[in-house]
């Protein structure tokens, strides 16, 4: 099943291939792994929008495992996945601002950047 229009980010005959392997699943309408391809991808952009949201709240310049757990944990519609994230410890529990802080996840100060130097005449 080739992906002739594009619509889709997720590769349809791969999530075909993986119904597939189901024994309880028979044969697979073509529409079907379009539908769950479209799904994906919007369940994805909403869970990077979310993380990304934590991110900048936290004054953090990189997107960490943390902020997905914080993500999860803030989003309603993505309760079914705290199981899987409750092991992730956050460093900033109390969702502070580690650019606030000046403390990092390590618990050692943060240093700033570095000046550059002027050329000596």
């Amino acid at each position: 099943m080739k992906n002739k229009n594009k619509s889709t980010k997720f590769p349809v005959a791969r999530i075909k291939k993986i119904m597939q392997k189901d024994d309880e699943v028979g044969k697979v309408a073509q529409a079907t792994p379009v539908l769950i391809s479209k799904s994906l991808e919007l369940f994805m952009a909403t869970l990077v929008d979310e993380m990304s949201k934590v991110t900048v709240e936290r004054g953090c310049k990189r997107v960490e495992v943390w902020h997905l757990k914080a993500a999860i944990e803030r989003t309603e519609m993505l309760d079914f996945l705290k199981e899987i994230v409750d092991p992730i410890q956050d460093p900033y529990p109390n969702g502070a601002d580690e650019g606030a802080a000046g403390v990092g996840p390590d618990g050692k100060k943060k240093r700033g950047p570095r000046k550059k130097k002027e050329p000596v005449e």
